[in-house]
């Protein structure tokens, strides 16, 4: 669970950074051409700003999570690496952006790339983190296969 904690501890950095450097809101300000944008904002709902001012429900949400997570993390092999840095990614990104929600009532994003919704770093470790997951599923379910 070392990851989830760099994950916490980076995204902090990096929204307090672009908090106080920028100001929210800020931008959209290029970072890499037409690639990448320095764009700060509060979103007080889910990715692609969906059920606005659901607070308390995704607190509520979150917490179910981060429990399940810990009830599974704590049984699974530990050469199940693909499901234990999958769940460390969702666990990290899920406690710093309940923080956020618990202590602001929104989260700040800040990453924004062409066709998709800002992002933060707790964000983008959340959906790497399902993404690891799947990925371990498929590959697992191939092993068992073969």
């Amino acid at each position: 669970m070392a990851i989830a904690a760099a994950v916490v501890v980076v995204d902090r950095i990096t929204k307090i950074y672009v908090e106080r450097h920028f100001g929210v809101p800020y931008g959209p300000r290029q970072v890499l051409d037409h690639v990448l944008y320095l764009t700060v904002t509060r979103n007080a709902g889910a990715a692609f700003g969906l059920f606005q001012n659901f607070t308390l429900g995704f607190l509520l949400i979150s917490a179910v999570v981060m429990v399940a997570i810990l009830f599974y993390y704590g049984r699974l092999p530990a050469t199940d690496w693909p499901a234990r840095l999958g769940l460390s990614l969702v666990f990290g990104g899920a406690i710093s952006n309940a923080y956020d929600r618990g202590v602001q009532g929104s989260v700040v994003d800040f990453i924004q790339v062409p066709h998709c919704p800002i992002f933060s770093l707790a964000g983008s470790a959340i959906t790497v983190g399902v993404v690891v997951l799947l990925i371990g599923t498929v590959w697992r379910g191939r092993s068992r296969r073969s």
